[in-house]
């Protein structure tokens, strides 16, 4: 069974972070290992959770304010 390297694995996070909507700057995906992509699924994952709970948090600051304003 493969395995990722520490350097191939900071390589990922890098570019993981780095990346933004634009479609060259996705195109690093493009070469992903299936245990590769298997991590880069899980980081989408947790931060599409980070993000659904921002706006959950933010939508329920606005009703309170809304509430009390």
């Amino acid at each position: 069974m493969p395995s990722i390297t520490e350097d191939r694995l900071a390589e990922l996070a890098d570019n993981w972070n780095a990346e933004t909507s634009a479609p060259d700057m996705q195109e690093w995906r493009d070469d992903l290992t299936p245990e590769e992509a298997k991590i880069i699924d899980g980081w989408d994952g947790v931060y599409a959770v980070g993000v659904h709970n921002i706006c959950r948090d933010i939508i329920a600051q606005c009703r309170e304010g809304e509430r009390h304003g």
